[in-house]
């Protein structure tokens, strides 16, 4: 077996005085020179390996990565169906996990690592920006934690080939139809929240995709980062109903004090309430993400009306394409990693608990 640092105990060995939780982030597919770091700060925090298990506080800072959320989220979605074939990640991601975590994660969501060679997986040599305590850890690359997985092909797409991307386009602007169909699973670490035309982002996403295909999304729903954009769940939600995208989950997680909250953006409400749906809202460092799964039948073209203008006829149409999505027997993918401490939660959201059961 391949010996590799225990990341998470070789950071709170040095820092063991807080508790932080990192979403990941990931500026990636701009149409400009890379700046220097700081013109791209955010800030971004960590879940550790355990629910409680304390590692040394996130500074502000660009870095990219993909936390224990999204980790948890694409584990998730394979054990309800196995991820294969074509990955298009967006910009490099460094996984906070090494070797060791990685296995009992995966252990964990019942997916069976025991005939993985362990001095076979791929580690991370080509991310440049790392939270402080991890740039000497022995992590597993994106690519590593998409093959242990069994996806044959792996790659980045980015708007220069930045940290080794294979795939080069400024996602500012439509994709050319020679990159339409060639993902069957993409993840944005935090891409849409950085550009300036995040409905021309997110269709180009959906173009990628083949019918079948998989999205998971994970970007700011606050001002505690620097976004250029952000966006309502709601906004993700209307996106994909009027598309009539076979399925499509959104949370909102919350961060408070190295704790963190998620919350489900209640579809059966929706449906009901119709124009009173809530709006969520708290002064809490928030992000979502995003699920979406493409159809036969799916377009990528369309744009919704915000529910408070949608005409009855337009209404008629969007709830009909809900009931469809509605069906979906897809579990929850993401969970709480405590009990629940935000409360004044405004109708159409749920809260998802440890167990990935929503209430």
């Amino acid at each position: 077996m391949l010996k590799v640092v225990n990341c998470w105990q070789a950071v709170a060995s040095r820092q063991r005085d807080n508790e932080i939780a990192i979403h990941g982030g990931r500026a990636a597919g701009l149409g400009v020179c890379r700046p220097t770091n700081h013109l791209l700060r955010r800030s971004v925090h960590l879940i550790a390996a355990g629910a409680h298990k304390e590692v040394a506080s996130a500074p502000k800072g660009s870095y990219m990565g993909l936390g224990r959320h999204a980790v948890e989220a694409i584990l998730r979605e394979h054990q309800f169906r196995p991820i294969r074939n074509d990955v298009v990640i967006i910009g490099r991601q460094t996984v906070y996990f090494g070797v060791d975590e990685l296995v009992q994660l995966l252990t964990e969501f019942g997916i069976d690592p025991h005939d993985v060679n362990f001095s076979d997986i791929e580690l991370d040599h080509e991310t440049v920006d790392r939270l402080p305590g991890f740039r000497e850890c022995s992590l597993v690359s994106d690519k590593g934690l998409f093959r242990l997985l069994g996806c044959g092909s792996v790659r980045a797409l980015d708007h220069s080939a930045y940290e080794g991307a294979e795939i080069i386009h400024d996602l500012r602007h439509l994709l050319p139809r020679q990159l339409h169909g060639i993902a069957d699973f993409i993840v944005d670490g935090s891409t849409l929240d950085n550009i300036f035309t995040p409905e021309t982002t997110l269709r180009n996403y959906c173009d990628l995709l083949r019918p079948g295909g998989r999205l998971i999304a994970i970007n700011a729903f606050s001002t505690h980062d620097t976004p250029y954009v952000i966006m309502p769940p709601l906004w993700y939600v209307d996106y994909f109903v009027v598309n009539r995208f076979v399925d499509c989950k959104v949370y909102v997680i919350i961060y408070i004090d190295g704790r963190d909250n998620v919350f489900y953006v209640d579809l059966d409400f929706l449906q009901r309430a119709r124009r009173e749906m809530g709006r969520f809202r708290s002064p809490h460092h928030m992000v979502t993400l995003v699920f979406a799964e493409k159809g036969q039948n799916s377009t990528t073209h369309l744009l919704p009306n915000q529910q408070d203008y949608r005409s009855s006829e337009e209404w008629e149409v969007f709830c009909r394409n809900l009931s469809g999505i509605q069906k979906s027997q897809r579990p929850h993918l993401v969970r709480s990693h405590c009990t629940q401490i935000v409360v004044d939660v405004i109708g159409g959201h749920r809260f998802v608990d440890n167990d990935f059961v929503a209430h």
